[in-house]
């Protein structure tokens, strides 16, 4: 039994679930094309290897369950009440449970990975080195299925489908295995932070800043230039964090460095100003007026007709979600289930900040909420493993 006291089978599970979650992301839904199918995902590979992974956490951990912190009963009963909520609003209108089941177990693994002080890195240390390994692999194959000619790869129901985006379409966009341009951005900007806080892990700089820059590419190639703006803030954060602010004098390559940092800042907002109206948020703030009237007319939810269904803004354009990833958990589940669901993520964000203590994990989440409040960036099935990378990224500066 000395495979499970030395946790050799955690180390295992979740090394399974990290190939799964970056090269094999099968999953079953309802639909099979690339967005009615990422909007109903049921159930995925990836997260019964995290449900598996989490009862053995709490099988460990047992002894450690009571008493619960304050901050713990309180994420406890949020948790609960969400559930209730998304049981009653299914029952009587929504009819989908599966979006409960896979945040609930997102929810849980951050709570056990905090709460539980779970080392994910395992015994020998290098669940964080195989983890970004995989990750780098991710990429290049990425990149390589990009200049094939396709934006994105969706393995649901036991089928490949391979995605072209139209000829004619007004721009380029990479999606690889996720649902959304949005989405792999936001995915990539949270690998760079891991890579980041944990770059003395890679055999040295030249490896490291090779690796970065295959993130960086496929950042490039997803033509998120918001994406792009919050790998500033992660690379900021991180700089801060290397600073003695007690004894710090600045000398002239500092002035040169933020001069370069600066103007390179400046090229990607005039890119974004020449792309997007910036008055409007690129037509962000008519699409939540008309999603939040929506939402007063049927405050029980959309539930099945979400993604099908139009909304109409005063500008004209049709959209069938809210381009927020928190409004849209209240136009498709109800306001209850919706203001549980923020209010659940946002203790996350808060708890690790303040556990976490760093201008990189700062950074970090800055550059994660911009992305989640200008689209659907944050699919139910890569909510789990942003909050274990998260967590991970809260650790560094305790090595």
């Amino acid at each position: 039994m000395n495979w499970w006291k030395e946790g050799k089978a955690d180390s295992w599970i979740l090394r399974a679930a990290f190939v799964l979650m970056l090269l094999f992301p099968a999953f079953y839904s309802p639909h099979t094309d690339v967005y009615m199918s990422s909007y109903y995902a049921g159930f995925s590979c990836t997260y019964f290897l995290f449900a598996v992974y989490l009862v053995l956490q709490i099988i460990r951990n047992r002894k450690r369950l009571f008493p619960l912190k304050a901050a713990g009963i309180v994420f406890a009963v949020l948790l609960l009440v969400y559930n209730l909520f998304s049981l009653y609003f299914n029952y009587r209108y929504l009819h989908w449970y599966w979006e409960q089941i896979n945040n609930t177990v997102a929810f849980m693994m951050a709570a056990v990975l905090i709460g539980f002080e779970v080392p994910v890195e395992g015994k020998d240390g290098n669940n964080v080195r195989f983890l970004m390994r995989c990750i780098v692999i991710s990429s290049i194959c990425s990149i390589i299925y990009y200049f094939r000619g396709y934006t994105n790869l969706l393995i649901c129901n036991n089928q490949f489908i391979l995605y072209q985006l139209p000829g004619d379409f007004y721009e380029t966009r990479h999606y690889w295995l996720y649902s959304h341009k949005s989405e792999y951005a936001l995915v990539l900007v949270t690998f760079m932070a891991l890579f980041v806080a944990y770059r003395k892990k890679f055999r040295n700089r030249v490896i490291f800043g090779l690796s970065f820059a295959v993130l960086l590419f496929c950042l490039y190639l997803t033509h998120s230039w918001t994406g792009i703006a919050g790998v500033f803030l992660i690379l900021l954060g991180a700089a801060a964090d290397q600073i003695d602010w007690k004894s710090f004098r600045p000398r002239k390559w500092h002035f040169a460095a933020a001069a370069v940092f600066l103007a390179a800042g400046a090229a990607v907002g005039w890119k974004i100003l020449s792309e997007r109206n910036i008055w409007t948020l690129g037509d962000r703030i008519p699409i939540w007026k008309a999603v939040w009237k929506t939402i007063l007319h049927h405050p029980e939810g959309w539930g099945m007709r979400f993604g099908t269904s139009m909304i109409e803004t005063d500008t004209g354009l049709m959209v069938n979600n809210a381009h927020n990833v928190f409004l849209n958990q209240i136009l498709r589940f109800s306001i209850p289930v919706g203001i549980c669901f923020l209010l659940l993520f946002l203790g996350i964000v808060v708890y690790t900040l303040v556990k976490g203590r760093s201008f990189l994990l700062t950074g970090t989440w800055i550059a994660l909420l911009i992305l989640l409040n200008m689209d659907y960036s944050l699919m139910s099935t890569q909510m789990a493993p942003l909050f274990l990378i998260i967590c991970l990224v809260s650790r560094y500066r305790q090595k």
